[in-house]
């Protein structure tokens, strides 16, 4: 049998959406399984499935079955997709609350198609539905979405698109009354059957467009980052120093660069072994990590080497570093039930004016050879020359 118009568009449809199904699938299998990836490719499976369901419709013989089933479908497939992109954007996806809302509009689909019949009604539930979910979602993407902004605002646009061409299908049937007119039909199917499928494959776009951006700075962040340790590695910390360096120059404000290095790390490695000596690594990052602020950086530079770009003055960082070696005393390393105590050798430059962090970096690592060279477990403050002055740390 031939299909009509209306016919041979679902079946693109359906087609399309398994398509958007398998590319999200596939983004799960090779982006690191990101769980919002499989959520979406479950939301294209469920509207491939609605889209079927459509074209099956004279072959249903209860019509009301057909209707309550198709358009709670579509609330679904709406739910699975917002909590994709909440699930992305690491916000609250309680599953309680999508099973009540899920039946909650089930029920009311069956209350106005088969208790109490009003066309208005059950024709306005799923858009009007819909288009609250879409504008929620491109509320939150707006809001919370993360680099790049571009991405994330183009996101949101098509969602807010989609969300109003939902809501305009909603007004429109709400118009029908208890029974449509010849118009309101036309003007319904206009939005339903020419809007809306543009929308969606829109929608399908935008989502392999997020799961490629996300999958970029992925990439750019492993290429900044120590995988050891997670925090940046050398390349990561000088861009990130860079950067600080820079806002520092405009703003005229103070910045003061420390370099640690573990005392005796071969000696863990030679006892223990490399295993260890990686354990030591991590519980050094996540104690010097523990005291700083957001808006200071952090890296492992070197194979024990680790730098703070603290915004601040000197006595600023003396008290950083003072934090720093009160917990690795108080909160030594163990291994199998064997204390390992760590200590580190510091070296401090505030920084004097220098165009390139490099310069900053220099002066400190002068000032940590010192340390190393005064017994260890030492702190020395560089001089504003070129050469380094030692001073004794506090106990």
């Amino acid at each position: 049998m031939p299909l009509n118009s209306i016919q041979a568009l679902q079946l693109t449809l359906v087609v399309i959406s398994l398509l958007f199904a398998g590319a999200c699938f596939l983004g799960w299998r090779l982006f690191g399984r990101p769980k919002h990836a499989l959520i979406w490719s479950v939301a294209f499976l469920l509207a491939a499935l609605q889209y079927g369901l459509n074209l099956l419709r004279d072959e249903v013989p209860v019509y009301e079955a057909w209707w309550i089933a198709v358009n709670s479908l579509s609330c679904l497939l709406v739910m699975t997709a917002a909590a994709g992109h909440r699930v992305r954007l690491k916000l609250p996806t309680p599953l309680s609350m999508g099973v009540l809302v899920f039946a909650g509009l089930s029920a009311a689909q069956v209350v106005f198609t088969v208790l109490v019949p009003r066309i208005d009604i059950r024709v306005a539930l799923a858009p009007g539905f819909a288009c609250i979910a879409f504008m929620h979602v491109a509320w939150v993407l707006y809001r919370y979405g993360p680099e790049p902004r571009l991405a994330q605002q183009v996101a949101a646009g098509v969602h807010l698109l989609f969300g109003l061409a939902q809501g305009l299908a909603a007004g429109i049937a709400l118009q029908f009354g208890l029974e449509p007119s010849q118009g309101q039909r036309d003007a319904y199917n206009l939005v339903n059957f020419a809007l809306m499928p543009t929308f969606f494959v829109a929608m399908g776009i935008t989502a392999i467009f997020l799961l490629g951006t996300d999958l970029a700075t992925r990439l750019r962040q492993l290429a900044v980052t120590d995988s050891l340790t997670d925090l940046s590695n050398r390349r990561g910390f000088m861009q990130a120093s860079a950067r600080l360096l820079a806002q520092a120059q405009r703003r005229h404000q103070a910045l003061t660069l420390v370099i640690a290095d573990l005392d005796f790390f071969k000696r863990i490695n030679d006892r223990f072994g490399h295993a260890v000596g990686d354990h030591a690594l991590v519980h050094f990052s996540t104690t010097l990590a523990s005291g700083l602020r957001g808006e200071d950086v952090a890296g492992r530079i070197g194979g024990e080497e680790f730098a703070v770009l603290l915004r601040g003055d000197v006595s600023d960082a003396r008290r950083v570093v003072a934090r720093l070696r009160e917990i690795l005393v108080q909160q030594p390393m163990s291994v199998a039930e064997e204390v390992v105590p760590l200590s580190a050798s510091f070296g401090i430059a505030e920084w004097q004016g220098e165009a390139q962090i490099e310069a900053l970096l220099i002066r400190a690592d002068r000032a940590l050879y010192e340390a190393k060279a005064a017994g260890r477990d030492t702190v020395v403050l560089a001089s504003p020359g070129e050469a380094a002055g030692a001073m004794a740390a506090a106990s």
